[in-house]
């Protein structure tokens, strides 16, 4: 495959052969197409490395020509050499050559090498296969001319003697020279140079090279003929930051058009650097001048290449002060380009991109902001090529912009987001672009740096409360190339306020829960479950089934307008159930005679004793029970609650029978030696059926369980019992076993003797 030669015109980045036969450049065409599709690539430098400008920093000269003896020589001119390598975009160098004569023709040329330190001593070899650029300026009156020019690379920069002739013939100036490889000769220059103005030339050489260097020799012996050198530089890796947005340099001149021709270059652009100055009162103006067949451009190159969708404003005025419609310029377009290579379609002025807008505080100043949807690395502005009402235009600023960031589709609203507390959300960049940081802050300038990246969460444990983010973008490794910051807002709602106590039953019962303290504003909701589960109801309060065991409920507060739910979710309410104390029955006897006692006993301790019916029965703290009257009485034993279980109480139902009774008549007494009398009894109650007799020491024989007789009752005693008063106790019984002791006396009463007459 031929070596192939990327170069630029105008901002246009073309291809050559350095093969200067005619035949092979032919067949070399479709080689071009083939490189520009698959190798172009290549050549477009990363453009989220961080590229800087390498100038050449050391230069010298070949001059040469006729040399007339004594009469001096007509050599080739470098004027200013150092210029073309003081790193100084606006500083050039000039080549140049005297007309010649009897058909000599004398040639300057300057060698720009690229050395560490700017010696001569210190050369860099730079790999093959480097693109070079090399600015260059050429009168518009010489371009018929371009043939005489000549560009290349070279190695091995040494010092040469100057070599006079001694008569007339040619020699050269000393100075240096180089080991040359042409890339344009006379061959192949004409297609590069197309217009009169600062161009830029980019180049590969094919070959390890130290540096490029320009020739210009004289076409005919006529013509003078010159050239500026601005520099020449590589692009390469860099560890420090730069301006990536800043516009480094500006290209401006005329070129022409079909119908104009090169015998029509009327156009200027005066003062072109001013359009990157900052200076709001300077500016660069375009003239198409007589003819309006030709294009003036101005072309302005960043320091780096965009990203899809960054903005331009240019501040334009019209010369004649008053209104500017820019549909009436003459043939105005803006063209974006990339590394010389078109970069998607020019903007025209009869299009709808034209956003014209009056700069504030002017009466004729207008900005014209509008996005360029490809990366590019240079805009060229042009005027002419057909007749329209204005030719001339100033231009006072020229500015890249990145584009601002975006959450939203619609970026024409705020992107606002409501939350609740212990809640978040994202923010998420929608417009991202390669190369670029996305940085959140929390004011609109300054303030902290809370998150770089494209989405934002912010934290989930702000309090309630209203708060602004900005996220700004920044391209990678420059200093500058800030946008504007985009506002967003997050709204944080307070949660619902919850408390509930919970409550303790005894197994069987129900509980009702009752939320403290709450707020019309707020829904209750209650549930059998934290999650899930289902809703049991919605109020303050709730009562429960009966239930047997501890269970929760769960219930959250829900903010009627913000839908904010309590925090933690929905929140448990301890239902805490207690079983009865274990008290075993109550140990007594379950039927009692009027009068009598029983202690009652349970093995549970610390219980308490009571009655239900004290006038029936009644019951001491020791569990002593006191038959009174005839009746029923509960007698329970009650234990009070404590940490473990609830009290319960235990009964026992005693029934009180009544005691018999009746009423005896006069103590009884017999006469002694008598055996038997009988005793009178009244009033009997309580149905007394049998009776028994004691009789204190035991000394009248007793009787037992005998059948009460009615109204009296039989005694019988020894004949032999002794005159005496004895006590006995008469005992009656009743059906119900129940019994009654009445005390009496029985008398033996002396029997008196017969008198004893004595009969005298």
């Amino acid at each position: 495959m031929p070596a192939v030669l990327l170069y630029q015109r105008a901002n246009k980045l073309f291809f050559t052969s350095i093969i200067p036969n005619p035949q092979l450049k032919r067949r070399s065409c479709l080689s071009f197409l083939v490189f520009a599709l698959f190798f172009m690539p290549a050549y477009l430098y990363a453009q989220c490395e961080n590229t800087a400008r390498t100038y050449a920093n050391f230069q010298g000269s070949y001059l040469d020509g006729l040399d007339l003896g004594i009469l001096g020589s007509l050599y080739g001119k470098v004027t200013d050499p150092s210029n073309a390598v003081n790193g100084q975009v606006k500083d050039a160098s000039t080549l140049s050559v005297d007309i010649g004569l009897l058909g000599l023709t004398g040639s300057a040329t300057q060698f720009l090498e690229f050395t560490t330190d700017g010696t001569n001593t210190t050369k860099r070899t730079i790999a093959a296969n480097t693109p070079v650029t090399l600015k260059l300026a050429l009168p518009k009156e010489l371009l018929g001319l371009v043939s005489s020019f000549e560009i290349g690379s070279f190695t091995n920069l040494h010092t040469v003697p100057a070599n006079n002739y001694p008569g007339l013939g040619l020699g050269n100036a000393a100075g240096y020279d180089a080991t040359r490889n042409p890339v344009y000769t006379s061959a192949n220059i004409a297609g590069v140079i197309g217009g009169g103005g600062e161009i830029e030339i980019t180049v590969t050489p094919t070959q390890a090279f130290n540096g490029i260097y320009i020739k210009i020799s004289g076409a005919v012996a006529s013509t003078a003929l010159s050239m500026k050198v601005f520099h020449a530089y590589i692009m390469e890796l860099s560890t420090g930051s730069i301006n990536c947005d800043e516009a480094i340099d500006v290209l401006s001149g005329v070129k022409p058009t079909p119908l104009g021709g090169i015998a029509n270059l009327t156009g200027s652009v005066t003062d072109p650097f001013n359009a990157i100055d900052s200076d709001p009162n300077s500016f660069a103006l375009i003239d198409v001048g007589a003819s309006v067949l030709n294009q003036v451009y101005l072309t302005t190159i960043f320091n780096k290449p965009s990203q899809p969708a960054d903005s331009v404003t240019i501040i334009l005025e019209n010369p004649g002060g008053g209104l500017l419609d820019l549909s009436l310029l003459t043939g105005f377009t803006i063209q974006p380009y990339l590394n010389g290579v078109v970069a998607g379609p020019a903007f025209q002025n009869t299009g709808t991109f034209l956003n014209l807008k009056l700069l504030p505080g002017s009466t004729s100043k207008y900005a014209l902001t509008f996005l360029v949807t490809n990366v590019y690395d240079r805009l060229e502005i042009t005027m002419g090529g057909i007749t329209g009402a204005f030719s001339r235009l100033r231009i006072y600023d020229i500015k890249r912009k990145l584009a601002k960031p975006r959450t939203l589709v619609d970026p024409s609203t705020t992107d606002e987001k409501t939350v609740c507390q212990g809640q978040t959300a994202s923010f998420s960049v929608q417009n991202a672009q390669a190369c670029t940081e996305y940085k959140w802050y929390d004011a609109q300038t300054g303030g902290n740096l809370v998150y770089t990246g494209l989405i934002f969460t912010p934290p989930a444990t702000l309090p309630a409360g209203d708060y602004n983010y900005y996220v700004q973008a920044s391209r990678t490794y420059c200093v500058t190339a800030v946008s504007e910051r985009l506002r967003v807002k997050l709204k944080v709602n307070p949660l619902p306020t919850l408390a509930v106590p919970g409550a303790i039953i005894c197994s069987g019962s129900s509980a009702t829960l009752a939320i403290a303290n709450p707020d019309a504003a707020f829904t209750y909701n209650w549930y059998n479950l934290q999650t899930g589960g289902t809703l049991l109801k919605t109020g303050t309060t709730f009562i429960t089934p009966a239930l047997t065991a501890t269970t929760n409920y769960y219930v959250e507060a829900v903010n009627t307008i913000t839908l904010c739910k309590n925090a933690g979710g929905a929140q448990a309410v301890e239902v805490k159930v207690k079983q009865y104390a274990p008290v075993p029955a109550i140990v007594g006897v379950a039927t009692m005679c009027g009068g009598t006692t029983a202690t009652f006993t349970n093995a549970y301790p610390n219980g308490t004793w009571s009655t239900s019916d004290a006038a029936v029965a009644t019951v001491d703290a020791a569990g002593k029970v006191t038959a009174i009257a005839s009746g029923n009485a509960t007698i329970s034993y009650n234990l009070a609650d404590d940490a473990t279980y609830c009290g319960k109480k235990v009964d026992f139902i005693v029934t009180v029978n009544p005691q018999p009774n009746l009423t005896l008549g006069p103590d009884p007494g017999i006469c002694e030696g008598l055996m038997s009398t009988k005793v009178a009894y009244a009033n009997p109650v309580f149905n007394p059926i049998t009776y028994s007799i004691s009789w204190a020491g035991g000394l009248l024989p007793a009787v037992s369980s005998q059948t009460l007789p009615p109204a009296e009752i039989t005694i019988n005693i020894p004949s032999t019992t002794p005159v005496a008063v004895y006590q006995g106790v008469l005992t009656i019984k009743n059906a119900n076993g129940c019994e009654r002791a009445i005390p009496f006396n029985f008398r033996v009463k002396l029997v008196p003797h017969k008198p004893t007459v004595a009969i005298n």
